[in-house]
């Protein structure tokens, strides 16, 4: 389905670029499409003020699970919010291999997220390894497990968990239609156990793994996920519009 649309910027696009980024972008939302979110380089979140709207949010890329101290160089939940960003991105595997992120400290995350009225985008994911070795199941009973610990049913609502498999990341590789829905069938069942069947049928997942213009339509057609979390392809208007429209 495409229903939701998230872009992450990584570390790109100064605001000079975003501003160019947004007056050469054209967005055409068909009926399906309810939500498109921009997460943007901290530097850039300003721009929420300006250019959200019904359809349009933005999201951050991380955030501190800690709300103020000491923690030089890192960005709280307080200094997000005053831009009224309400989604933030966390447990991006990218962050949890180069900052040695574990469940635990997304968890805390989260729940920090989830006291700021955020939608926590948490993403998870298996390595091509692990999915050989058929611990697919394994590993994102462990991830949604320990983050979401402590986590309410009715707090779900404001969680969209990604399901990003490491082997797919920036690697130009997609999974197949049918291995995106084991996985996403696999959440569902998940957060079944820890909750109920009403939780699990009512999450929302978005899938992320090198998504572009020429693979979209085929992942959209999986009727199991919401829509897409974009990396290099959102960086490009053009291309970004052809996924969207």
């Amino acid at each position: 389905m495409k229903e939701i649309v998230i872009s992450n910027f990584k570390m790109n696009m100064t605001d000079g670029q975003i501003v160019e980024y947004f007056s050469n972008i054209s967005i055409k939302a068909d009926k399906t499409l309810k939500k498109l979110v921009f997460c943007v380089p901290f530097t850039s979140l300003h721009f929420a003020e300006k250019y959200q709207n019904d359809l349009i949010s933005f999201g951050a890329q991380n955030m501190h699970e800690e709300e103020f101290g000491s923690y030089t160089g890192e960005i709280s939940a307080n200094m997000i919010d005053e831009f009224g960003v309400k989604y933030v991105l966390l447990g991006h595997s990218e962050r949890r291999k180069n900052f040695n992120e574990t469940n635990e400290k997304i968890n805390k995350k989260i729940k920090t997220a989830l006291k700021h009225g955020m939608t926590a985008i948490l993403c998870v994911g298996e390595t091509l390894q692990q999915r050989k070795r058929n611990q697919t199941y394994e590993v994102l009973r462990l991830q949604i497990g320990s983050g979401l610990d402590e986590i309410y049913e009715n707090e779900l609502s404001n969680i969209i968990i990604a399901y990003e498999p490491i082997w797919a990341v920036g690697t130009g590789k997609v999974a197949e239609n049918k291995d995106i829905e084991e996985a996403s069938l696999l959440i569902k069942k998940i957060i079944s156990e820890h909750y109920s069947v009403n939780a699990g049928n009512n999450l929302k997942i978005v899938y992320g793994g090198s998504v572009n213009s020429k693979n979209c339509k085929q992942i959209f057609k999986i009727k199991t996920i919401s829509g897409v979390l974009i990396g290099g392809a959102s960086l490009d208007s053009k291309e970004f519009e052809k996924i969207i429209c």
